[in-house]
């Protein structure tokens, strides 16, 4: 018998999936986008979840198959080993504060007769924060894996990160910030997160009197493309301004690689001159993954098959 596995990838618009084989493999055709509904009521989010997961088991089309679990790559806050979404205060999903997912999930799953027939004895639901799946993935599946140390940055709404070595991940080691994670460490004026990020970048278009119509980073950066002199001074700043930031992380982590993902690191041509003015080591590798979501479902089916189920 076949088993396979449900990945999500989570977003405030959209919730990427794909359903992954016994080999960690994304099955042919199983790719989908759907809305992410997350500024609706928890009964309609949860609803709303609960038939993606349903949806995915429509496209695998073995007629015998149990489904070994449900992984999802979830913004934060969020305490990933419990399930309970600790999200509010950022436009998305904020009806889901302090409510344990995972729970709620299994008890809706449950309840249905035929899903519950193609539920694996080991049937678990697991959370994890997007950038680690990203990096599992990118260290199966992408370049990591010619690196002994890494560190993933995933450049969106927010600055995601992780840290590698021989292929596990760092969370809690004097090198690293707490969980792995860089978003809320000072940086100028506040922290990270507000200078990597979307609105870090729209920030700066902003102070060089720049108008992005509908505040899209796609349109800065066909601006940028065709050469529009402040939109690639608002990429270069953007570059200087993630170099400083890894500056201290690569002082005490040491990496050979800084792997970047998220849908902004596909403009990685236009800052990483901006990154390297500012870099004071400048023999790590730089690279960038054009696979993110893919490489994030096959973190999760890494991730499903290294946890214990939680019943």
């Amino acid at each position: 018998m076949n088993t396979y596995a449900i990945a999500f990838d989570v977003g405030g618009s959209f919730i990427k999936s794909a359903v992954l084989n016994q080999d960690g493999e994304v099955v042919p055709n199983s790719y989908a986008i759907f809305p992410s509904k997350s500024k609706e009521s928890r009964e309609n989010i949860i609803k709303h979840l609960v038939f993606l997961i349903k949806e995915q088991v429509n496209r695998i089309l073995d007629i015998n198959f149990k489904i070994t679990g449900v992984g999802y790559a979830f913004p934060g806050p969020f305490d990933y080993e419990n399930g309970i979404s600790y999200i509010k205060d950022v436009d998305k999903f904020e009806q889901l504060y302090n409510v344990n997912l995972r729970q709620l999930l299994l008890s809706k799953l449950r309840k249905d007769h035929l899903f519950k027939s193609k539920i694996h004895d080991d049937f678990q639901i697991v959370f994890e924060n997007d950038a680690n799946l990203f990096a599992l993935g990118e260290q199966i599946a992408g370049n990591a894996g010619s690196y002994k140390k890494t560190i993933f940055i995933t450049i969106g709404t927010g600055a995601g990160s992780a840290f590698m070595e021989n292929g596990k991940l760092i969370k809690n080691r004097h090198d690293v910030p707490k969980n792995g994670w860089i978003y809320n460490q000072p940086f100028k004026n506040s922290i990270v997160d507000d200078y990597i990020s979307k609105r870090g970048i729209l920030r700066l278009a902003k102070n060089l009197d720049i108008t992005v119509a509908g505040d899209e980073v796609k349109t800065l950066a066909e601006m940028a493309q065709s050469g529009n002199p402040k939109a690639r001074e608002v990429f270069y700043e953007f570059g200087k301004n993630i170099g400083e930031v890894l500056n201290s992380h690569i002082l005490t982590f040491r990496p050979d690689a800084i792997i970047f993902g998220g849908q902004i690191a596909k403009s990685k041509a236009l800052f990483i001159d901006g990154i390297f003015e500012v870099l004071e080591d400048k023999t790590v590798t730089i690279d960038c993954s054009l696979e993110n979501s893919f490489h994030t479902f096959i973190g999760v089916a890494n991730l499903l098959s290294q946890a214990v189920p939680k019943k």
